[in-house]
């Protein structure tokens, strides 16, 4: 499965395929630094930084728990790191144009924060909790599939009620993923490149100890 998704992305690069295949996530231990991926969390499938990885993470805009921007700290095979310390959430918004569809990455790593920053979110209805709204430009956005992967690599689809609300189980201490994404018909011009549309793919990653 690693082998034929890593093809399909391969060749679907420079499409709006590419982008539907793969998402982009941050991982993050305690209050230390967080790491950015790009690939598949439930097939350990992670893209290099001489391959896919660097032709998406071009220049994220990556905030930390005060807000504030966060600069590269470190780089390995496969992710990018961005120095962060204390408490609380990092996010990520990392813009890609794949031929007439404009991407929008967003990820954020922690369920601390009940504020949506990003242009699609979960957002937690409370600190640790695992009911969310997922929210589209600070809205919350019903009918939406939203998918749970968990520790054991299993996976679950939900979808948004009337009110964006999801809530979930997690009977697994480890790592938990949520992705959604919102496609928006509304063409436009970014740097130069116009687009027929705008898709967004965000994730959110936080860890359930024992």
């Amino acid at each position: 499965m690693k082998f034929a998704r890593t093809l399909a992305a391969i060749a679907l690069l420079g499409s709006a395929g590419a982008a539907q295949a793969h998402f982009v996530w941050l991982e993050r231990s305690a209050e230390g630094p967080a790491k950015a991926y790009f690939g598949e969390w439930a097939d350990d499938l992670r893209e290099k930084r001489d391959g896919l990885l660097g032709k998406v993470l071009v220049a994220p805009v990556v905030t930390g728990t005060d807000g504030k921007a966060l600069k590269v700290s470190a780089e390995g095979a496969d992710f990018v790191e961005f120095g962060a310390a204390g408490k609380g959430d990092v996010r990520l918004a990392q813009p890609i144009q794949f031929k007439e569809t404009l991407v929008k990455y967003n990820a954020r790593a922690g369920r601390a924060d009940t504020q949506g920053k990003l242009d699609l979110e979960l957002v937690p209805t409370a600190a640790g909790a695992n009911t969310f709204v997922l929210q589209f430009q600070g809205k919350p956005l019903a009918k939406t599939e939203v998918t749970v992967f968990g520790p054991p690599k299993w996976e679950k689809r939900f979808h948004s009620d009337e009110n964006g609300r999801i809530e979930i189980t997690t009977p697994w201490p480890g790592q938990y993923v949520l992705e959604a994404a919102h496609v928006e018909e509304k063409a436009g011009e970014a740097d130069g490149k116009s687009y027929a549309k705008i898709r967004y793919v965000s994730t959110l990653t936080f860890n359930v100890s024992k």
